[in-house]
């Protein structure tokens, strides 16, 4: 931008002096002047000029006194002042010298000499202002170096400490750092990933389409979050929770990736422990009646599509409450994780069992052929229930009674099945226990 027009302010008792000194510097400032000390200390006052041209001889303040007064004060002692005076001895001039003018001008004037001095002390005064002003953006700009020099000591502190691993790549995604706790993480020590890729890390549990996600997003200049599972350097795996994200400059051109990634290995698995626990029997790790109910539902599913029939097995334990009674629930509940672990023998790895209450379990048979099928596994089951149960220096005997109802013959809806193959499990008591039934309309009925 233009600079401004210095001003120049002219201090004379005499207008005519006033005139002529206007005259010839009216193309090179903008001239203000006062027919007194007095005068024009207020003006100074009110707005400060760039150059002061001062009359020493005048009746009611001269211009050292003048002077004087705007050399006490900080503010105006900063405007360059000019003698303009008629006398011409050395002492004169020694004696302006001192009390702080930087030249004189002699009367009467040369205009040349005036417009010359005047333009040469006006330049000083902006060099010096320019020079005032680039002191003063040089020390914000330490100021704002140090303020960010602070911030980024503070920054990199929090990111050295910080529990989460830290990873900065170029845009081709080699590793430029990471910091400690990726070490502590990984295992291996920042040299040893300066310059590999993040791929160092795959476990090959990750399926590809979260990695072709990944960069699609980055590279499209957004931010990705998702999991990712890592190996390790000593081949444990662990599972992070990945925030990464493009650095972009004043341009908005792609610098830098910088990931920060949070271990969530104990929080999945307190998940999965959490789950399991919503879907299994504490006890013998069957999956319980709400887990049981959904595969039944989803198994009729199937049965319906395919036009296969399924079974549905209720099975009841005899003599086990005098177990109970005898030696003790301890003694109890291992029986208990025996019986489960021999119903699992009898049924294949796509069939269930369930435990849903004390000794009552519940067996879901799939994609049988006929009803011969599911009286073949209820009796495998309950011959296998009915060997002897060895536990430490004690022999004990059970047995089971097992209602069995078929889809579609016997129910199209898992209450209809429940229902009946527990009617059929209670016939199996009331014809003497230790058998299987098959369900019949008339045991409703009855």
């Amino acid at each position: 931008m233009p600079r401004r027009m210095p001003q120049v302010l002219i201090i004379d008792d005499q207008p005519e002096n006033i005139e002529v000194l206007g005259e010839t510097l009216a193309h090179i400032c903008e001239v203000g002047f006062a027919l007194s000390g007095p005068e024009g200390l207020a003006q100074v006052a009110a707005q400060l000029p760039d150059l002061i041209l001062l009359d020493v001889m005048m009746p009611d303040m001269t211009g050292y006194e003048v002077l004087d007064i705007l050399q006490s004060d900080p503010r105006t002692r900063k405007v360059p002042v000019i003698f303009v005076t008629a006398r011409i001895d050395s002492d004169s001039e020694t004696r302006g010298i001192e009390a702080g003018a930087v030249d004189f001008i002699h009367k009467p004037i040369n205009p040349q000499v005036v417009k010359a001095r005047v333009s040469a002390h006006l330049e000083r005064a902006q060099q010096r202002a320019d020079l005032a002003e680039l002191n003063q953006q040089l020390q914000d700009s330490l100021a704002q170096i140090k303020a960010a020099q602070s911030q980024l000591l503070v920054l990199s502190t929090a990111i050295e400490q910080s529990p989460l691993t830290v990873m900065v790549t170029d845009l081709e995604g080699h590793i430029q750092y990471v910091n400690p706790h990726f070490t502590h993480i990984t295992g291996y020590t920042f040299t040893e990933a300066q310059g590999q890729k993040p791929s160092l890390l795959k476990s090959g549990l990750t399926d590809q389409t979260v990695y072709a996600d990944l960069w699609r997003q980055i590279k499209q200049g957004r931010s990705w979050v998702g999991e990712i599972i890592n190996r390790t350097k000593d081949g444990g795996t662990y599972i992070e929770e990945t925030h990464i994200a493009p650095v972009v400059d004043a341009t908005g051109q792609r610098q830098h990736y910088v990931a920060i990634k949070l271990d969530i290995t104990a929080r999945k698995h307190a998940q999965e422990k959490l789950d399991h626990l919503a879907h299994y029997d504490v006890l013998t790790n069957l999956p319980n009646r709400s887990l049981f109910m959904d595969r039944v539902e989803r198994g009729l599913t199937l049965a319906k599509r395919h036009d296969k029939p399924l079974a549905l097995l209720f099975i009841d334990l005899d003599k086990f409450k005098p177990i109970n009674d005898t030696w003790g629930h301890a003694v109890g509940d291992l029986v208990l994780q025996e019986v489960a672990q021999r119903m699992q023998s009898c049924v294949r790895e796509s069939d269930t069992v369930s435990r849903v209450g004390g000794d009552e379990f519940v067996v879901l048979l799939l994609n049988l052929s006929n009803a011969a099928d599911a009286m073949m596994v209820a009796e495998k089951i309950r011959s296998a229930l009915n060997e002897p149960i060895q536990l430490q220096d004690k022999t004990l005997s059970i047995s089971s009674c097992i209602g069995v109802a078929l889809y579609p013959e016997h129910g199209q809806t898992q209450m209809e099945l429940s229902r009946h193959a527990d009617a059929a499990m209670y016939q199996a008591k009331e014809r003497g226990r230790d058998r299987v039934v098959l369900f019949e309309p008339s045991m409703i009925l009855n």
